[in-house]
């Protein structure tokens, strides 16, 4: 299959998903890990860091545990891509890591981060794919705070 057709498919599932859990964001955010990591191999790790206080706390997590549990604010590339308000996605080693924040109106709610299988590849098809999550995910968390 390629990549693109695979991207795809993973849009839709993820969109039949979300349309299904209405205020119930956890089961979207655990649904995307999952899936993410069960149908591409390249993606070794795929958490939902949230913000609490004065961290990043991994909320969901699905594959090989790379990165702590709790990263406190101003440490690393979470508050890097906080900062930015933007994609972060930095070769560490032989492993691309790629953090997308996504936010209620100004505020950080929490990041998307997807981490490659040594020596993976993690190109701008995928990127977007993380970028289009991030602002469904800034979509649901609106829904679910109205």
């Amino acid at each position: 299959m390629r990549k693109a057709d695979l991207l795809d498919e993973l849009r839709s599932e993820i969109g039949v998903v979300s349309d299904k859990s209405a205020g119930e964001i956890g089961r979207l955010y655990r649904f995307v890990c999952d899936i993410l990591v069960e149908k591409v191999a390249v993606y070794q790790s795929v958490s939902i860091y949230l913000t609490h206080s004065a961290t990043f706390q991994c909320e969901y997590h699905r594959g090989h545990r790379l990165l702590p549990d709790e990263v406190p604010f101003g440490e690393g590339l979470f508050s890097l891509a906080a900062v930015r308000g933007g994609i972060v996605r930095e070769k560490i080693g032989t492993r691309t890591e790629v953090f997308v924040p996504f936010y209620r109106g100004h505020h950080l709610v929490g990041e998307l981060v997807v981490i490659s299988a040594p020596g993976g590849m993690i190109d701008d098809e995928d990127v977007t794919l993380f970028c289009e999550l991030a602002s469904l995910f800034e979509s649901k968390v609106k829904e679910c705070n109205s």
